[in-house]
């Protein structure tokens, strides 16, 4: 069966707390509750006094949930537990949803945390754009799925079994990425110690120079003895008037990334022909950063004329081999990831940027092996780095699925099909028609006690004098409390009554008509005051 929130629960409840100015409560700002599990982390304790005004009240199994966008969209809601002295004040932009027994508060805010909720509230909400906000009305109307109470911990039992294994899921997925990095760095540093080609090598000692350890056919050689290195084109640079300049596009630092061209945006820049020809790319030139970050210098790839008549900007050296048939991939590999360090170290900084410079690129010490085993140790990397990159793309797929299957669980636990059904039940019609029975039967004892109350009152109130006729009465001393109420100050007494009634007592007390005195304990604790007419 299907029923309006309001009938399960109390959407916003009236403020309904006894505690005094002092005592701690759980604050909860918008911030503390976790869109994604539900749970409210660190709420700060605070006097009452101090947040008792202006914020919205809640208290253990609560369920509140954000109502104004982004936050309603993104699911920030939670059911409210262990706050200081059972109650919490939070964010305004907060409802609080408080279930009558019909339904599981658990079972409430899975029900909201559905998409298709949250989808549905959104076709409601009004207010500015961005930020609007969902109507508590549409919220007491919204209906929602009631089954048996046992049915119900049954389904919040399933659900959370099954999102504790995605969320296992989520966190054995996250920590591949960095498992993947890790397996990349390790295969490129068997690609420069030589252990990647062993097999394709007869030979195994090895050799140290410049601190590079490397197998004995190998030589280590400054990148500048086996390439030519060329800085780029200033933009900005000024010309003569009557100089001739062509359009060209050209590459900037957020181009050149490492191991990767990022070539969605390339800006064009007008020069002249000679120093287009001159800083022309072209395939297999190797592109290094000269500046920016400190950890990104030397950053770099190979290109491979993916542009047409690109040339580069001052920030980007261009390293163009002495021998075309050594594979270019080789040596950028190297630089990203060996020559990283080498960068830092050797790298200029001033107030926000870092730069490099050409000697000190030219100086970069590279292992240098025969052309074949180069060949063969860029090909082994090229295959692993793929199988490696189509983990990375199945575990990317693998991630956009979990909130996928947390939606499916939850769909399916609201169309009854996730737990099977017991016929020994208590239906929901007959636990909820009890409810309301009992909720009808506490409203009537409320407004029975509340019109014994008022009749009280107006007993109290029909007998009611004025403070100087109930003391003379009494005769001799009686308690403040006792002659407040003689003169028909009770419980629903108006402010106007009892700010009358302090002005006459103030005004005999300054004609001399009046005395007080403490009534105290055995130690000395003071109970109340007590009033009589002094004698004439």
């Amino acid at each position: 069966m299907h029923v309006p929130i309001e009938e399960i629960a109390e959407v916003n409840p009236r403020k309904n707390v006894e505690l005094s100015g002092d005592d701690l409560v759980s604050f909860v700002p918008m911030a503390a509750v976790d869109e994604v599990s539900g749970t409210i982390a660190a709420p700060i304790d605070r006097p009452y006094h101090e947040v008792s005004r202006g914020f919205t009240h809640f208290r253990d199994e609560d369920v509140i949930l954000a109502k104004i966008t982004p936050s309603m969209e993104n699911g920030k809601s939670a059911v409210a537990g262990n706050l200081t002295n059972g109650t919490g004040l939070g964010s305004t932009e907060f409802h609080v949803l408080r279930t009558n027994g019909t339904i599981k508060p658990r079972y409430l805010w899975y029900y909201i945390r559905q998409k298709t909720f949250r989808v549905s509230a959104q076709t409601v909400m009004s207010g500015a754009v961005g930020q609007q906000r969902v109507p508590a009305d549409w919220l007491k109307n919204h209906r929602i799925p009631i089954p048996p109470l046992a049915e119900q911990q049954r389904i919040v039992g399933k659900v959370d079994r099954l999102t504790e294994r995605t969320a296992r899921a989520c966190e054995d997925l996250d920590r591949i990425p960095s498992l993947i990095a890790r397996y990349k760095s390790a295969i490129l540093s068997m690609a420069f110690n030589g252990d990647l080609t062993k097999d394709y090598r007869k030979k195994n000692d090895t050799l140290k120079g410049n601190g590079i350890d490397s197998p004995p056919d190998w030589v280590i050689k400054p990148l500048g003895e086996i390439s030519d290195i060329q800085g780029g084109i200033q933009v900005g640079k000024k010309r003569p008037s009557d100089a001739v300049l062509v359009e060209v596009p050209y590459l900037r630092v957020a181009n050149v990334q490492r191991g990767w061209l990022d070539l969605d945006e390339i800006k064009t820049i007008r020069v002249t022909p000679q120093e287009r020809d001159r800083l022309l790319l072209q395939e297999g030139d190797i592109l290094m950063n000269e500046g920016g970050d400190r950890d990104k210098l030397g950053r770099g790839w190979v290109w491979h004329e993916e542009v047409r008549n690109c040339i580069h900007q001052n920030h980007v050296f261009r390293i163009r081999l002495n021998d075309e048939a050594f594979p270019p991939e080789f040596i950028s590999h190297y630089a990203n990831e060996n020559g990283q360090q080498y960068f830092i170290d050797q790298g200029k900084q001033t107030t926000n940027l870092a730069s490099i410079s050409k000697r000190k690129v030219s100086a970069l010490p590279i292992p240098v092996p025969p052309i074949d085993e180069a060949v063969e140790i860029v090909r082994r990397i090229e295959v692993t780095f793929a199988w490696l990159d189509r983990v990375a793309t199945e575990h990317a797929a693998a991630k956009r699925l979990v909130p996928k299957l947390n939606a499916a669980i939850l769909e399916k636990a609201f169309r009854g099909e996730l737990v099977p059904q017991d016929p020994n039940d208590e239906p929901a019609s007959d636990l909820l028609e009890r409810t309301k029975a009992e909720l009808a039967a506490a409203r009537k004892e409320k407004q029975a006690r509340k019109t014994r109350l008022s009749t009280t009152a107006g007993e109290i109130k029909m007998n009611a004098k004025n403070l100087q006729e109930a003391l003379s009465e009494a005769g001799d001393w009686i308690s403040a409390q006792d002659a407040f109420q003689r003169c028909g100050i009770g419980p629903s007494a108006s402010t106007e009554e009892v700010e009358a009634l302090y002005a006459e007592l103030r005004r005999l007390d300054k004609d001399g008509k009046l005395e007080t005195e403490a009534v105290n304990d055995e130690q000395g604790r003071k109970l109340h005051d007590r009033l009589r007419l002094k004698a004439a």
